[in-house]
């Protein structure tokens, strides 16, 4: 699930309360999704091996989920030499679905996702249009009739901006502050009778990139999004993290440059000044090249043309991007670094310079902090949102009082 702080600032911890029967079964069933979602179908027998315990025990576990037709047991593979029953994998099944949205400035994706993160339906509207009076009831009747006949296991909001994670409110968006405030997750609370869960859209990307994509793997990673703007979901020790009421994740708006150019935010010198589009922009226009206003990562690395400008444009794009992650490397020690958006798609060359600049910025120690670039960018928070809802309806630490925040009451 989401690590984070416990309510408020009490000073109260988790080691304060004790899992009860029903903590320690949610938990159990928490860790076999986990396990399956990252190794693919599995018998009984295999998830008994892998987690050292008996058949029976994980017949236990799973038991409830095939029940709710969350899991459903595959057709028999051959039974080997050894002869008996043949083994019948456990996989995710059809009947239940999460419910997924992507709500930035300008565009709103409502998806539904099956629990294995096929997606089954999707719906984009682009919003820049919209006047801010009407957005609201806008965005609810459309994410509403992508989600409203479906049978779901939750609904997930990926919010570009700042969230409160126990209301699933959207605190502040700089880009397009008439989306803040829109209460969408207590709406659809009421209209579909599920949880929906709310969070910073990098957050849910890192979980997409955990359970689903290049993060499966590894034990801690930072997945970054890049282009208009810039933010990082946090994955350490197996866990995303975030702070206190879901704070943390805009890496955007740390400051680079206290005399550098204005923010959106208010600020000076924040990091999406000098490493986003829009600074790469300005930059390609004072450089003179062509239609400067759709300059993009992949026009700049992919062009035919032999011009030094170019090539000196993106190793200090790169540069920049590159020292903002070694900051978060010097904090964080994340080691790996995910990157999504515009740079995923510049290409092996832009990662090089990039990584290069991550490493030359960042302690010296072994292993060198590295960069994957994603392979699914547009998909990784959809899929995201699937985990998500899977965490937070299965915790792998309950919290106390039996249920968790931002989900349903």
């Amino acid at each position: 699930m989401i690590a984070e702080e416990s309510t408020g600032r009490d000073g109260s911890a988790p080691e304060d309360w004790l899992l009860n029967s029903s903590d320690v079964g949610l938990a159990n069933r928490s860790r076999v999704l986990k396990l399956l979602y990252r190794t693919g179908p599995l018998t009984r027998a295999e998830l008994a091996t892998r987690l050292a315990v008996s058949r029976a025990t994980v017949s236990a576990v799973v038991q409830p989920l095939i029940k709710i037709g969350m899991l459903v047991e595959q057709d028999a593979r051959a039974s080997g030499e050894k002869g008996g029953k043949p083994a019948r994998p456990l996989w995710f099944g059809t009947e239940l679905r999460a419910g997924a949205i992507y709500l930035s400035p300008d565009e709103c994706t409502a998806a539904v996702v099956g629990l294995d993160g096929r997606i089954h339906t999707s719906l984009r509207m682009d919003t820049s249009h919209i006047d801010e009076d009407r957005l609201p009831e806008t965005i609810f009747a459309m994410v509403t009739s992508v989600l409203r006949s479906e049978k779901l296991l939750g609904v997930c909001i990926a919010y570009a901006g700042t969230v409160d994670w126990p209301t699933g409110e959207l605190i502040a968006n700089y880009r397009r502050p008439g989306t803040s405030r829109i209460p969408l997750a207590s709406l659809l609370r009421e209209d579909l009778g599920v949880p929906v869960f709310a969070t910073h859209h990098p957050r849910v990307q890192a979980y997409g990139d955990a359970w689903m994509g290049p993060g499966r793997t590894l034990a801690s990673f930072g997945s970054v999004f890049t282009g208009e703007v810039l933010g990082i979901g946090i994955f350490q020790d197996h866990e995303v993290r975030q702070g206190t009421r879901g704070a943390g994740g805009e890496a955007g708006h740390m400051v680079v440059d206290m005399n550098g150019d204005p923010c959106a935010c208010g600020r000076r010198g924040c990091w999406e000044t000098v490493a986003t589009l829009g600074w790469l922009r300005e930059r390609a226009g004072e450089a003179g090249l062509p239609d400067p206003e759709t300059v993009t990562s992949d026009r700049l690395m992919c062009s035919s043309e032999q011009d030094h400008r170019r090539e000196d444009l993106a190793k200090r794009y790169a540069n920049m991007i590159g020292l903002g992650l070694a900051n978060i490397e010097q904090i964080l020690g994340l080691g790996t670094y995910i990157l999504h958006g515009d740079v995923a798609r510049g290409g092996e060359q832009l990662r090089r310079w990039t990584e290069d600049a991550l490493v030359m910025n960042s302690p010296k120690r072994d292993p060198a902090p590295r960069i994957i670039l994603s392979t699914d960018p547009d998909h990784s928070v959809i899929r995201g949102c699937v985990a998500l809802v899977i965490t937070h309806v299965f915790p792998s630490t309950p919290r106390k009082g039996g249920r968790p925040v931002n989900g349903s009451s």
